[in-house]
């Protein structure tokens, strides 16, 4: 009777542990195309997540665009998307998919160029990105994933 319990146990033993035993290896796995394919697909569900964020941020980056100061209102609203945005990077989907992959392939700066990309592929001006990538809240969520604690 004892083999009867015992052997279905086993065997799921075995197959956890064989299973970890063959992972893929990083460097055979990551390659450019593989990669591309992946975040793109992430990108592509991010996109659709968080079109309203961005909305709101595009018109930030106008503003800053065209020469006009971000006064407070502005930075209120900048700050109250980062949060909303902090929730998808921490929460969603596409940003847990683009954290495994970047831990997979060992990639630090896979997110940040990641949006970058989006960024540009929205429309944003350089000036807008180069502010975003300098303000550091924005920093620490795409390194850690976790949202920051923003003051509003």
């Amino acid at each position: 009777m004892n083999k009867f319990i015992l052997t279905p146990i086993i065997a799921g033993v075995f197959a956890v542990v064989s299973a970890c035993a063959t992972a893929p290896n990083p460097a055979e796995i990551c390659s450019a195309d593989w990669v591309s394919l992946r975040a793109d697909k992430a990108m592509t569900q991010f996109k659709r997540d968080t079109r309203p964020i961005f909305k709101n941020l595009r018109k930030l980056g106008d503003r800053a665009h065209d020469g006009r100061n971000i006064g407070p209102l502005q930075m209120y609203s900048l700050m109250n998307s980062m949060n909303r945005l902090a929730r998808k990077f921490e929460n969603g989907r596409a940003m847990k998919d683009m954290r495994l992959l970047a831990s997979t392939c060992d990639d630090p700066d896979l997110i940040k160029t990641a949006m970058t990309d989006f960024m540009r592929d929205q429309g944003f001006s350089e000036q807008f990105i180069t502010f975003l990538n300098g303000f550091d809240a924005y920093r620490n969520m795409l390194e850690t994933g976790k949202r920051p604690d923003l003051d509003i």
